[in-house]
């Protein structure tokens, strides 16, 4: 299906689409929008952290942006389903690879996936980088998990900065991710601490602040009756989350 409009983002970058088509829930395009990209062969590292950044944002009320491909994107996309809309670079029908049909088919089902290719069109090598400018553009922030200089994240980082949109990276130490580490040197990009201050700058709350006040709470340890006693059935759906962990009556964070 066609969509009637082109959200208001789009129509202001180089190159705008003519059309969007789509599978999924429109109503995602709503809602702030956080692109997160990387590599396709992230560090333990980076998994742990896209895992962590993606699943904050769809829990205080955001949607994450990703390019449906295999690394940082698929990681990204299954953290904060069903809030996650996937930008493909060929059609819907045939713009990913065999091994992330299964997700592309969740995403289609429960989420949002989006091309600007209207039928059976097989994706090439130019359309990935041209696919990254709908990415960025659609978003209002973009966060770069891990990128070598050369990347086709740098240049979702470069095309984020045309475009005026917050640019965050995930520091790593020096020797990896010398892309992202480039742009902190530079100072075009800000670094992203914590979930809490990424949420902070981007100014999302809702579910994020409630999270901030339980989760602020297990620093000191609390019995799980304290916790209880002032938290309620909150308890129950966060140590079945794993975001606090109980260990020999003492809450902890998970």
């Amino acid at each position: 299906m066609i969509l009637p409009l082109i959200p208001e983002r789009l129509t202001k970058i180089a190159s705008a689409p003519k059309a969007l088509y789509y599978e999924g829930d429109t109503t995602l395009l709503d809602r702030p929008l956080v692109a997160i990209v990387g590599t396709r062969r992230p560090s333990n590292y980076t998994k742990t952290w896209t895992q962590r950044v993606a699943k904050a944002v769809s829990e205080a009320g955001g949607v994450v942006v990703s390019g449906g491909a295999m690394g940082v994107d698929a990681i990204a996309h299954e953290a904060a389903f069903p809030n996650t809309i996937a930008i493909l670079a060929g059609s819907i029908e045939r713009g990913y690879i065999r091994l992330n049909k299964n997700l592309i088919d969740r995403l289609r089902q429960n989420a949002l996936v989006l091309s600007e290719y209207e039928s059976e069109m097989e994706p090439k090598g130019w359309m990935f980088v041209h696919r990254n400018r709908l990415v960025t553009g659609i978003s209002q922030a973009v966060c770069v998990m891990e990128a070598d200089p050369h990347s086709g994240s740098m240049t979702s980082a470069n095309l984020a900065i045309k475009q005026g949109r917050k640019l965050f990276v995930l520091p790593h130490e020096l020797g990896s991710s010398d892309g992202t580490n480039k742009l902190c040197e530079e100072r075009l990009a800000d670094m992203i601490w914590s979930e809490e201050t990424l949420l902070k700058e981007l100014g999302l709350n809702g579910a994020a602040a409630e999270s901030d006040e339980l989760l602020d709470f297990c620093s000191n340890r609390p019995t799980y009756d304290e916790f209880f006693e002032r938290f309620g059935a909150k308890a129950y759906e966060y140590e079945l989350s794993g975001r606090i962990v109980v260990k020999g009556g003492f809450v902890e964070r998970g």
